[in-house]
């Protein structure tokens, strides 16, 4: 499902807008496998909480338009 998923915006955007996502992988890799298995509150630590906020910065300062100011 995750590879389709890729595909269809990888159609209709361009590569350099969706790579960066793949850098959430991990990130949710750790709060969905916490969640499932049932790990607890070590794996969703303020370690998690401050990985999950650097990748979202990364995010919007890749996708953010900044103008330039003559």
């Amino acid at each position: 499902m995750a590879y389709s998923l890729w595909g269809i915006l990888l159609k209709y955007n361009p590569v350099s807008k969706v790579a960066i996502f793949g850098f959430t992988n991990p990130v949710f890799g750790v709060l969905l496998s916490a969640w499932w298995l049932g790990e607890g509150s070590a794996e969703l630590g303020w370690n998690a909480l401050l990985a999950l906020i650097l990748v979202c910065i990364g995010i919007c300062i890749v996708n953010v338009k900044f103008e330039k100011q003559a």
